[in-house]
């Protein structure tokens, strides 16, 4: 890692500059420059994405969920006929 020798002057609100500041003091000796700069390289615009997509399957959750259990439920319901016909079977039939 490079020795940090330039200054970057970004305009921030003062309750935003207090909230860096006091995250920074939490992390221990860790200036709120450092953390600001550690911030920036570990952005990752892609990862907002990733968090989009995360959101949208969990908006879907319940409608798919609900979906499934339905289906589960269905499937449940045919077992439970196939098993019940193939004991009647064994009952008509003991030597098939």
């Amino acid at each position: 890692m490079a020795l940090a020798s330039q200054r970057l002057i970004v305009p921030i609100s003062a309750e935003d500059k207090r909230m860096v500041k006091a995250k920074a003091a939490r992390l221990g000796k860790l200036s709120a420059a450092e953390l600001v700069r550690r911030a920036v390289v570990a952005y990752d615009p892609e990862d907002e994405a990733v968090e989009d997509e995360v959101r949208a399957l969990l908006t879907a959750f319940p409608g798919l969920h609900a979906e499934t259990m339905a289906q589960l439920d269905r499937t449940d319901a045919a077992l439970d006929r196939c098993l019940a016909r193939m004991d009647q079977q064994i009952v008509r039939d003991p030597a098939a």
